[in-house]
Formats: C-alpha cells, structure tokens, sequence
C-alpha cells in the first residue's frame, strides 16, 4: 500500500496538472504535440522515458487487486506499452499522433482522461 501510495503521490499531481494546463494552453500543446511528430530524435528520447517509466512501475507496483491501486499498474503497462511501440514501430506512431492532433475532440477527451486519472491518484495519495 505505502508503494500505491508513494507513486499516487508522484503521478497524481503531474497528470492534475497536466490535464488542466491542456485546457488553458490547447495552442501551445497543439503545437508542441506537433513537434512530435515532424522529430525523430524527440520520438526516441519519448519511446525510452514511456519504456522506462512503465518498466519502474511495474518492478515496484504489480499489484492486480480490485481497487484503486491497479490503476497504477494499468498506467505502468500503458506506459511500457507506448514506449515499445513508439520504439519498434516509430513511424505509425508519428502517424497515429498526426491523426490524433488533427481530431481535437478526441485529443480534448484524452487530456479529460489524464485530468480525472490525476485526481483519482491526487484523492487517493493525499487525501483518502
């Protein structure tokens, strides 16, 4: 529980945090998810950071009980999952994440998602 509770407390916030900038900034993300896709080496550097930080989770959080903590697990194999594919299949990847930008809508419900996902982890790491 202390470690479900240690990484709420680490991703709770960012993901908070990212989730409401997204509503204030959409042009500056817009443009910055854009850069994404027209740079290989920012992909690369992406494709090892979502690999890593999938593989830490799940070394010290695989935790497959029916409640709040196996989110955190589920974000670790998402995490592990986004970084293989951004690193075996690079150039569907930038295609997927053209296509992404170019549907506001769902790029909007995704930064939604984040937002929600942040404060269940913020509810649960600080305040429950």
């Amino acid at each position: 529980m202390e470690t479900s509770i240690l990484i709420a407390r680490i991703l709770g916030p960012l993901y908070l945090v990212s989730g409401f900038a997204w509503l204030f900034n959409r042009d500056a993300y817009g443009k910055m998810m854009n850069d994404f896709t027209q740079q290989r080496g920012l992909l690369y550097v992406s494709a090892v950071l979502a690999f890593l930080f999938g593989a830490v989770i799940l070394a010290f959080h695989n935790v497959w009980t029916a409640n709040w903590q196996v989110l955190i697990t589920l974000l670790g194999f998402l995490g592990l999952l986004k970084g293989l594919t951004l690193l075996v299949f690079p150039e569907m990847a930038m295609r997927m994440a053209s296509a992404l930008i170019a549907n506001q809508r769902l790029t909007g419900a995704l930064f939604a998602l984040v937002f929600v996902m942040g404060g269940i982890l913020v509810w649960f790491g600080y305040l429950a």
